[in-house]
């Protein structure tokens, strides 16, 4: 039975109303249980927006915490903006703090203030308060399917925008703790005098690091069963050096690559995924570990690389309905005997290929949405002939996305740059030579997303046609 949306138009008696509260209630408790779990600001802003875009349909989205009064960013996650547009972005979000009030809960429409590209493509802007040295906005830009937000939408909007308060404000109390757990250590030999006093509080301690322990056996135990989900070594390829690998920022995550035979298209026929789910962590790791199950059962049977999307959707979909998770994935196909490459882009970033002969950067395109939005929608496809020396670069956003100590974008100039230095080595040596110049230019900043990239280099003569 197919269940309608609340949120549409002409739900207007007593059982919609109870529909669209029961939605509304599934939709703030399954987001506030993401953001409760974690304790890390850039972990918390970007559950929020990937989950906030996901439930909604929305095109982009941003939010931003500035530190008072230096209005220094802080913190910063993105969606469906170009590299080249964050600084501006971020510039024109600061300047506009003395325009609103951050204490009040409500929704500005950005239709109706002279605001500056591209804070002007968002659709709604809601400024939140954190506490009195740090304030922020959340900005989300129009939906896939059209249409403005309705107020009951704004009022859901306001309420997550408050649970990413709290997840933020629980993530500062969870860092003090922290502090305080530190100099309780360094602090041991005088408190020894106090020890009946403490000896209720070293009990609590006790039982929390026996759990601790327990959760980081458990997490030690999916990190070992998540990696030996990914490809141990890639395929022999007549006309493919392949190299691939996943860096997790977690002992978990949601990033995914794989190599799956193609029988049905030949012996040397072969698929190149690359996917990225929304969130970190266990919740993550389980649903990769379903769509790559479902993904290699699918592409081992007949059919086009649309339809083993659309089919995979399906599937995923019905494991996310009341998780507002979603998938993004790129999914490439191979023919060794014409090196014809098909693809389709569920949601997912465009993949490069560098012509060196050319000295030329291709990006390989098509429109479609995430795993897990919608189960009715109909992928395409794309296809296109490689030639020899040509490299096919797959990756998730962790790299473009990687930050520096001073907040800089690793970007895709710097990115594209060391696929050009590197064009004359192999797959293998492509790859590590872009993780290598990632690692340097993160330095001492922690790796807040998953990195993940998939390197295939042509070998023979065939003609590359975009």
């Amino acid at each position: 039975m197919e269940i309608q949306d609340p949120f549409q138009p002409g739900a207007s008696d007593a059982h919609d109303d109870v529909l669209r509260y029961a939605y509304r209630l599934d939709t703030l408790f399954d987001i506030s249980r993401s953001l409760f779990t974690l304790f890390d600001p850039d972990a918390i802003l970007r559950t929020c927006l990937l989950s906030t875009m996901g439930n909604f349909g929305v095109i982009n989205g941003f939010i931003v915490v500035f530190k008072l009064p230096s209005r220094e960013v802080i913190h910063f996650a993105s969606q469906g903006f170009q590299d080249s547009e964050i600084g501006e972005l971020q510039q024109a979000a600061a300047s506009g703090i003395d325009d609103f009030d951050f204490e009040k809960s409500h929704v500005i429409a950005c239709q109706s203030h002279d605001l500056p590209p591209p804070l002007a493509a968002t659709e709604c802007i809601l400024p939140f308060w954190i506490d009195r040295g740090h304030i922020g906005w959340m900005g989300v830009g129009p939906k896939i399917l059209g249409g403005l937000y309705s107020e009951d939408e704004k009022k859901l909007l306001v309420t997550l925008k408050n649970s990413l308060v709290v997840a933020l404000q629980n993530a500062k109390s969870f860092e003090e703790i922290k502090r305080l757990n530190t100099d309780l250590i360094d602090k041991k030999n005088q408190l020894e005098s106090t020890v009946k006093e403490l000896e209720a509080a070293m009990v609590q301690v006790a039982e929390y690091s026996q759990h601790l322990e327990k959760i980081i056996a458990a997490l030690n135990v999916a990190q070992e069963v998540q990696q030996s989900l990914l490809p141990q070594h890639p395929p022999k390829h007549k006309r493919l050096n392949i190299a691939g690998t996943s860096l997790y920022c977690d002992e978990t995550g949601g990033d995914y690559y794989d190599y799956i035979e193609l029988p049905c298209l030949g012996t040397d026929a072969c698929a190149f995924v690359v996917g990225d789910v929304s969130g970190h962590g266990i919740s993550s790791a389980l649903l990769m570990a379903g769509v790559r199950a479902y993904l290699r059962g699918r592409a081992t049977q007949t059919g086009s690389a649309a339809e083993i999307i659309t089919d995979l959707n399906r599937l995923v979909c019905a494991d996310t309905e009341k998780t507002c998770q979603f998938m993004t994935l790129f999914f490439l196909m191979v023919e060794a005997a014409t090196n014809r490459m098909t693809w389709v882009n569920a949601g997912h970033d465009p993949i490069f290929v560098y012509d060196p002969v050319m000295d030329r950067f291709e990006e390989l395109r098509s429109k479609g949405l995430a795993l897990g939005v919608n189960a009715d929608w109909q992928y395409t496809e794309q296809s296109a002939i490689a030639k020899a020396g040509q490299i096919v670069v797959m990756t998730t956003d962790g790299v473009m996305e990687t930050h520096n100590e001073r907040n800089e974008l690793f970007g895709r100039e710097r990115f594209k740059e060391i696929i050009r230095r590197n064009a004359s080595q192999d797959a293998e040596e492509v790859l590590k030579a872009i993780v290598e110049s990632v690692e340097k230019f993160r330095g001492e900043a922690s790796q807040h997303d998953d990195i993940t990239l998939v390197v295939l280099k042509f070998q023979d003569d065939a003609t590359f046609t975009p």
